[in-house]
């Protein structure tokens, strides 16, 4: 049963119910949301499949429009989580759509149901398992007067200080030094989806105390929080577009996930003071679980494109992510010494080509030479002496 204990205008709901909620309410919508964007797909199969005369604009197709209000219900119930649960459990929960989207796809789109899925999916069901049960079952749901307190604490000011001056600087990485790397991108895309994620939780929690009988409508806080999780919401889009048009997915997916999921936790523990009264044991194990999911992710996602995945593919995506240093053990030398000859064989298998044509014509040389060489009876021509 639900225990509100109103003091200091905060509430403080101390109950599995709410967590409860906010979990079903979060799995619900990532899996509204995978099926969403598996409907649009399947509907981008199909209308290549047709004709150039029957084919149609996505948008005058029903089903088409049918996973856009999934679309939008997920994110309802992504957005009504926030209410019941903490962000640092919402946030891991978005393992649930990559889960569910495998399960989609070779179900429905006929794809390739693979090892690396299967041993992925019991990552993340255990991860999420031990998130959800080792994670804080204490929740505060502030009003407008301490959501106001929280934004000048101590604390946040720093934090939001380190994050400007980081999105900054990742800032002009990206656009004056043109550095276009798949870790730029995503850290801008996180540094941004926290403020959504705090705005956010603000929105939800105001809303949540109005529809008690504790209106919040007439607070100008709960405007700012939309106007911000809104604009901040469209600005990481845009980011991560641009992440999934110069990188391939199998290297966004897994490390958007995880940028997500961290910048959403500390998000929560700064501002909303999540894990406070955890001890040791539970927060060991409760980030144990986040770091099965993002391995549960890595191993789902990795190599989903068809192709096979191979070593020059694994160095491709360690290049993609990582600085040559820190996958060394990728471009190891042989282990056996190189022989004299080694660097000759080189060369020549270089130069196939001329060689094979150098050989022709030495053979033909030495079936004239042989016509010319006296034979064992001593003539040219076969007659013995």
């Amino acid at each position: 049963m639900a225990l509100f204990d109103v003091h200091s205008h905060e509430v403080t709901v101390n109950t599995y119910k709410g967590l409860f909620i906010g979990c079903i309410l979060a799995v619900s919508g990532n899996m509204l949301i995978s099926v969403s964007l598996n409907l649009q797909k399947y509907t981008h199969i199909k209308d290549e499949e047709k004709s150039a005369d029957e084919k149609l604009h996505y948008t005058k197709r029903p089903l088409w429009w049918l996973g856009i209000i999934m679309m939008v219900c997920g994110e309802v119930g992504n957005f009504s989580a926030f209410g019941y649960a903490p962000a640092s459990v919402v946030a891991p929960l978005g393992s649930t759509t990559v889960v569910v989207n495998m399960f989609i796809a070779v179900s429905f789109l006929k794809e390739k149901l693979r090892p690396e899925d299967l041993f992925g999916v019991a990552l993340a069901v255990v991860g999420a398992f031990l998130l959800v049960n080792f994670s804080s079952k204490v929740e505060f749901v502030m009003d407008a007067k301490d959501i106001l307190d929280s934004l000048t604490q101590r604390a946040f000011l720093v934090y939001i200080f380190i994050e400007v001056i980081t999105l900054i600087v990742l800032l002009v990485l990206l656009y004056r030094l043109k550095m276009e790397n798949v870790l730029v991108l995503l850290l801008i895309t996180a540094i941004i989806a926290s403020f959504t994620v705090i705005s956010a939780k603000a929105c939800s929690n105001m809303i949540k105390l109005t529809f008690q009988g504790h209106s919040q409508l007439d607070q100008p806080i709960i405007y700012v929080m939309a106007i911000v999780m809104a604009v901040t919401a469209i600005t990481q889009v845009k980011f991560l577009n641009h992440a999934m048009k110069l990188f391939h997915s199998t290297i966004v997916v897994p490390t958007n996930f995880v940028f997500f999921t961290i910048s959403a936790i500390t998000a929560g523990i700064v501002f909303y003071r999540e894990m406070w009264g955890m001890t040791a044991i539970q927060v060991f194990m409760y980030l144990f679980g986040c770091c099965l999911c993002f391995i549960g992710v890595f191993f789902i996602t990795t190599g989903r494109s068809g192709d096979s995945f191979d070593e020059d593919s694994a160095k491709k995506l360690m290049a993609d992510i990582l600085p040559t240093w820190l996958y060394s053990s990728y471009n190891r030398a042989p282990i056996q010494p190189r022989s004299p000859n080694s660097d000759t064989a080189l060369l020549l298998s270089n130069q196939s080509d001329t060689d094979e044509t150098s050989f022709q014509g030495d053979q033909e040389l030495q079936e004239i030479n042989n016509q010319n060489q006296p034979n064992q009876y001593g003539s040219q021509n076969g007659t013995k002496y």
